[in-house]
């Protein structure tokens, strides 16, 4: 019975720290934290199951177990959680303003750090009984961990975003338990291109043209006034107006629709070279903003290649 009420109190306080982190995100992003709250919903409803099974667990036993001796209302428990819970917090922020990456953090002694600080609190407001402990452990699953899991998660967003990776030890259990090093990868700074227009409003006009195109007796028209014939051979058409424009031809529609084309691709390429730069100067205030401090200049980096 214990191992089960221990296992629901881990996942539904992991419940609540991804609906937390989805609730924080979602307003921050201007959405509907709906979705999350039933998230945070779902796993407050697990915590509370949860004590309810240590409860019957502890009146069956008539003791706190192995609990039964501990003091977690000390001053010590106290300064340890606070340390343990920001000292790693405060270190991985400075490794950012000084532009290390990637920055080293330590998730489990943050969340084990909280989980500390918020059990002191609970021993110093509950009554001294014998439901304390699964009250107490109530208020670490739904407070400390989350609380631990928040500091941990929100400023390695928060480095990511600015173009930092992080990295961290994590635990894997393939046949046999092991620690290894984990990287957070920062987000990707590579810059991806639009695919190259194969016609544009040029082009276009020139194909217009030809669709609007008629087959026409050139010498009646010119006898009639409509057209005439310059002296590099070129036909112009006279309108109703006055006005005067080129007229053309099956056999200069090749290198008048290659002109188009050529138009079609400079205004293309001006474009794409307008984007990147925008890109690029948005990844450059990215990775040299987010820090308050000012400890250190940002360090000069090359420009990322197109893909």
């Amino acid at each position: 019975m214990g191992v089960i009420y221990l296992l629901v109190y881990i996942f539904g306080s992991l419940s609540v720290w991804l609906g937390s982190r989805n609730v924080i995100s979602a307003a921050l992003d201007g959405e509907s934290i709906l979705g999350a709250m039933q998230f945070v919903g779902f796993g407050v409803w697990m915590i509370v199951l949860a004590a309810i099974l240590h409860a019957v667990v502890l009146k069956r036993r008539e003791d706190a177990g192995v609990l039964e001796g501990l003091n977690p209302s000390r001053w010590k428990l106290l300064i340890g959680g606070m340390l343990a819970w920001w000292v790693p917090t405060v270190a991985a922020w400075i490794q950012f303003e000084l532009y290390i990456d990637p920055i080293r953090m330590f998730p489990f002694v943050t969340v084990v750090g909280a989980g500390a600080v918020v059990l002191w609190l609970a021993f110093r407001v509950l009554p001294q009984t014998k439901m304390m402990w699964p009250l107490a452990t109530v208020a670490v699953t739904l407070l400390g961990i989350p609380l631990g899991l928040l500091t941990v998660s929100v400023p390695i967003k928060h480095f990511n975003h600015h173009l930092s990776s992080v990295k961290i030890r994590a635990f894997e259990n393939s046949g046999y338990a092991r620690s290894y090093e984990g990287i957070i990868a920062a987000h990707d700074d590579t810059y991806i291109g639009g695919p190259a227009p194969l016609i544009g409003e040029e082009g276009l006009g020139v194909l217009g043209e030809l669709a609007d195109a008629r087959e026409v007796d050139v010498e009646a028209e010119i006898a009639a006034g409509r057209l005439r014939e310059a002296e590099d051979g070129t036909l112009i058409k006279i309108n109703e107006d006055g006005s005067e424009e080129k007229v053309g031809t099956l056999e200069t529609f090749d290198d008048v629709f290659q002109e188009a084309l050529e138009a079609d691709r400079k205004v293309a390429s001006e474009e794409e070279a307008r984007k990147r730069a925008a890109w690029e100067a948005e990844m450059e205030e990215r990775r040299r903003g987010g820090r308050f401090l000012g400890l250190r200049e940002a360090p000069a980096v090359e420009s990322a290649d197109a893909s």
